[in-house]
């Protein structure tokens, strides 16, 4: 009697939610069912996996919606504004993480796309994280720097890729910025309107000789930086770099970090004409990563201009 009516009771519980797997996942602490989520999504770009969790039971709904970080990333390029406005409410007080193809650069810089412009402008006091990929066309840059004219209170990261073979030049305003942090921009061209005093971290790409004048000036639009990175693959060129002749030097009493990546044999006598318009009072650390089989001339000339910087 004892037992039958122990197993009744339980299958009246089990009912109630559902079925037996909503039962026991309801069972789960939220801690536990946190981490059940966050090890089976991992990245809140992981779209499919976040809905497919959202659906497993009621509970874990809840849970889902509830973890506001797993929203930071929408897929601007395929979605429809209606979902997109929806996720990003999600997100809640959570940082946006911003990705935008060529293709949908392309379609907003033709006025394509006026409610995704409209959507993302109105979002652009969340931004955290900026990311895009341009093509040639002109127009594309250009919204783009009216793009970043929006408020942009809180964006601290922009990572811009330019099309190969073509250098276009991203004029930033640091005021609509102000809270900008990390700058990696490749096949890009820098411009600031006034010194940026936020930029900590910069890494620009330098393929050409004709990359390094606007690379140092772009240095000295955000001298207050930490960490620079110089990142120059397919540099094969052993055409000489020319500067201005009333180039001044850049003053970079912050700069403890300096990380150059794919050195090679043409590199080393440019980068270090370029290091000769640089004061580095306070470097620390300084990163190789070279292509060289064996030191070379240059690349001991390159460490000796490092040292007196």
């Amino acid at each position: 009697m004892c037992c039958t009516l122990h197993v009744h009771n339980c299958q009246q519980t089990v009912e109630a939610h559902g079925d037996r797997n909503s039962f026991i996942i309801a069972m789960l602490p939220p801690e536990l069912m946190r981490g059940i989520i966050f090890f089976a999504v991992g990245d809140p770009d992981e779209h499919h996996a976040i809905l497919q969790l959202s659906q497993v039971s009621r509970s874990l709904r809840q849970t889902v919606l509830n973890m506001s970080w797993l929203f930071t990333e929408a897929n601007w390029d395929c979605w429809p504004t209606p979902l997109l406005d929806l996720w990003c409410q999600r997100a809640g007080a959570q940082l946006l993480t911003v990705s935008l193809s060529p293709w949908t650069i392309c379609r907003l810089a033709d006025g394509e796309a006026p409610e995704l412009q409209a959507l993302l402008e109105s979002y652009s006091r969340r931004w955290g994280t900026l990311m895009f990929e341009t093509t040639s066309d002109e127009g594309c840059i250009h919204f783009l720097e009216r793009l970043l004219q929006c408020a942009c209170p809180l964006l601290h990261t922009i990572r811009g890729l330019g099309d190969i073979g073509y250098r276009k030049t991203l004029h930033l305003h640091p005021d609509c910025v102000p809270s900008l942090q990390a700058l990696s921009l490749s096949r890009i061209w820098l411009a600031f309107s006034t010194p940026s005093t936020s930029v900590t971290e910069l890494t620009c790409t330098c393929t050409h000789p004709t990359d390094w004048s606007p690379f140092l000036d772009a240095v000295k639009g955000c001298h207050l930086i930490r960490r620079l990175t110089i990142k120059s693959p397919g540099y094969y060129e052993d055409d000489p770099i020319a500067f201005p002749a009333a180039t001044g030097k850049a003053v970079l009493l912050s700069l403890t970090d300096l990380e150059i990546e794919e050195l090679g044999v043409c590199l080393a006598p440019a980068l270090s004409r370029f290091l000769g318009h640089c004061d580095i009072p306070k470097l620390e650390s300084l990163c190789i990563r070279d292509r060289l089989s064996a030191p070379t001339k240059g690349f001991e000339s390159l460490c000796q201009n490092v040292a007196r910087r």
